[in-house]
């Protein structure tokens, strides 16, 4: 049973700790995150690794350029669906968590069980998902720092962790300052990004006058598998993952009803054009063979169009971009957690916030000593695999939870409303992600 939400303790002073009644207001975040703040939060949460090694394996998977850009274009499309949902959700409870607040609504309609649902949530967002997926950046981050180093060989484990784990701790560290010193981190790390994937397609652009191995391909083959497009689809969506983490911060974001739909529009609309136009950019300058053959495509295209720096420039960008994701999770998973804590389906301290700063310190601390733990064990490939299903399962329930609220809330103000056959079309695209991977091919 969940505990009375208005029941705080709140961090007064180091240790000290202040009891407040029932009849006290909770602690509340402060809003000092606007629109360009939050889409530049957006755009860090998604563009991470993603693109700049998940091309190779699309296009292994599709077979042809044709194909490569449908599941690209198809994957955009599908991911703006997406946040258009959560923009009605966002714009109608702008509430800390995100999927974990829309939890709750919904789950009031189930009466005693309502709880259930954002019970599990919680704790399985707190344990695993979350923190695995902040070891899997950290790791990520330091094999291509490291690669400069080591360029003929892996690094050795030990050195790998220890990177690893050093700006897991840096990224930590930065969420702990303030909200206005990670938004402004984000805001930079989002520019350089931007900046970094904007040259490749202005390069692939320029490249198409001398020599378009665009032209070489054949724009579509009868070879192409349909089960080995959905894992082509497994790879591109992975790529867009992390866009829903907005809706986390929605206490802090300033004029939530308008910047959140706004935020989730502009940031999925600009990541959909620069994916596509960096897929583009690497056919032009690439053949078939070697887009094939590597798994750092970024790197084989730089070195092709920019020389021998491009070995040392590309991996610092591919770990610009990993430093920015880890740190815009750090950002939005606390709030998750403080909501959860507010709740009563985390124990009650990661409802705790600092008075100076108003930031959820406790769960941010402890994101980040369960990050650290992670470091150690894990799959890169299983968690890819695993992250897009797991997002996919939270996702069916929050879409449900749309469909719900909207006869359970059916008179409260929507600034936004998201067309239901938009949502009907993302709710079954879902349900096929999870139950396709355990299907056999015939």
């Amino acid at each position: 049973m969940a505990k009375d939400p208005k029941r705080y303790i709140v961090n007064k002073s180091g240790s000290e700790v202040v009891a407040k009644g029932p009849e006290a207001q909770p602690p509340r975040l402060k809003r000092e995150v606007g629109l360009v703040s939050a889409t530049a939060l957006l755009i860090g949460a998604v563009i991470g690794s993603g693109i700049f090694v998940t091309p190779s394996t699309v296009f292994r998977k599709s077979g042809s350029i044709g194909v490569v850009l449908v599941v690209w274009s198809v994957s955009g499309v599908l991911t703006l669906i997406g946040g258009l949902c959560y923009a009605e959700l966002g714009a109608l409870l702008p509430a800390a968590g995100g999927d974990y607040a829309y939890l709750i609504a919904g789950g009031k309609w189930l009466g005693k069980f309502g709880d259930v649902i954002p019970f599990f949530h919680a704790w399985f967002f707190l344990l695993i998902s979350d923190p695995m997926s902040a070891a899997l950046q950290g790791l990520t981050f330091s094999s291509y720092i490291l690669s400069i180093v080591y360029r003929s060989c892996p690094p050795p484990y030990a050195v790998n962790v220890f990177v690893a784990l050093a700006f897991t701790s840096l990224a930590t560290l930065i969420n702990c300052i303030s909200v206005k010193t990670s938004a402004r981190v984000q805001d930079v790390l989002s520019s350089i990004k931007c900046l970094v994937l904007l040259s490749i397609i202005i390069t692939g652009a320029i490249s198409a006058f001398r020599e378009n191995h665009l032209l070489d391909k054949p724009f579509f083959t009868d070879d192409t598998k349909a089960a080995d497009v959905v894992f082509a689809f497994y790879g591109a969506i992975y790529s867009y993952g992390g866009w829903s983490q907005i809706t986390h911060i929605a206490e802090e974001i300033k004029n939530p009803t308008r910047n959140i739909p706004w935020a989730l529009i502009f940031g999925i609309f600009i990541i959909t054009l620069i994916y596509i136009g960096s897929n583009v950019a690497y056919f032009v300058v690439l053949d078939a063979p070697t887009i094939a053959s590597t798994d750092a495509i970024a790197v084989s295209f730089a070195a092709a169009t920019w020389g021998p720096l491009a070995a040392t420039v590309i991996p610092i960008c591919v770990a610009i971009s990993c430093f920015g994701t880890l740190c815009a999770g750090y950002f939005s998973s606390a709030r998750v957690m403080l909501a959860a804590g507010r709740q009563g389906h985390l124990p009650l301290i990661f409802s705790f916030i600092t008075v100076e700063t108003t930031l959820p310190l406790t769960s941010i601390l402890l994101r980040g000593c369960l990050a650290v733990g992670y470091t150690f064990v894990g799959s890169v490939e299983a968690l890819i695999v695993g992250a897009v299903f797991l997002a996919s399962l939270a996702g069916v329930f929050v879409v449900l939870t749309l469909f719900v609220l909207r006869f359970t809330m059916e008179d409260a103000p929507r600034p936004y409303r998201v067309p239901t056959v938009l949502a009907v079309i993302k709710l079954v695209v879902l349900v096929a992600l999870i139950v396709l991977p355990f299907l056999k091919p015939v």
